[in-house]
């Protein structure tokens, strides 16, 4: 999951469903806050909850450095745009999104938001989609972001290292290799584990055994 999933704390006991459904409902609440007040109290309560999951400032910070960034291009582009007091509301908006969602996905594990995917798809299958290859999709997405951020990070210290920090091309191209080199292990590890998402039997349990080791027991 974004930033490594943690069963550390009283969040990390609760399904789920329950913190995605309430997720949702924050997205919609948040978008129909208008005063700039009531978004920096939900900001702070976004930042209270990431606080229950243990998350520690730290690693909070660590994890929002680039969304900092991303902010304060979203401020400055609708400030431009449209006005300032509208770039404060957009820009407190994303802000408390993402805490939440990072707090969402750092105490919820692989496998039960594997489990969740497959669990709403499944009344589709009836219409021709299969569960278990949606939801593996899915959920191998969730997994690669983090995997994708450690990687930019560590060829971009490489690359620093040799003089060529400031080349975009010499930081894009290795990290789209190296995502490139990832997904085709993963997808061999699938193969070799004999997973075929076609199977009706196998839709529910095929994506778990799948991305586990030999032993049964960690993901890929």
């Amino acid at each position: 999951m974004i930033g490594g999933s943690t069963k550390n704390g009283p969040l990390a006991r609760v399904p789920a469903g329950y913190k995605f459904a309430f997720l949702f409902v924050a997205g919609i609440g948040v978008y129909l806050l208008r005063d700039t007040g009531a978004q920096l109290a939900a900001l702070a309560a976004a930042l209270v909850i990431a606080g229950f999951a243990r998350v520690g400032a730290a690693r909070l910070l660590r994890a929002m450095s680039g969304l900092l960034i991303i902010a304060a291009v979203v401020f400055v582009t609708m400030a431009l745009a449209m006005s300032p007091s509208e770039a404060v509301t957009a820009t407190l908006r994303l802000l408390t999104l993402c805490v939440l969602a990072y707090t969402v996905t750092l105490t919820t594990g692989f496998s039960e938001t594997l489990d969740l995917f497959e669990r709403l798809l499944r009344p589709f299958r009836h219409v021709g989609l299969n569960p278990a290859q949606v939801s593996l999709a899915l959920s191998m997405t969730l997994r690669f972001i983090p995997e994708i951020r450690t990687k930019y990070f560590e060829i971009r210290e490489a690359q620093h290292a040799r003089g060529l920090g400031n080349s975009p091309m010499a930081v894009l191209v290795p990290l789209i290799v190296r995502t490139l080199e990832s997904a085709s292990e993963v997808a061999s590890a699938i193969d070799a584990r004999c997973y075929d998402s076609a199977e009706r039997g196998t839709e529910r349990d095929g994506p778990q055994r799948a991305l586990r080791a030999p032993n049964g027991s960690d993901p890929i």
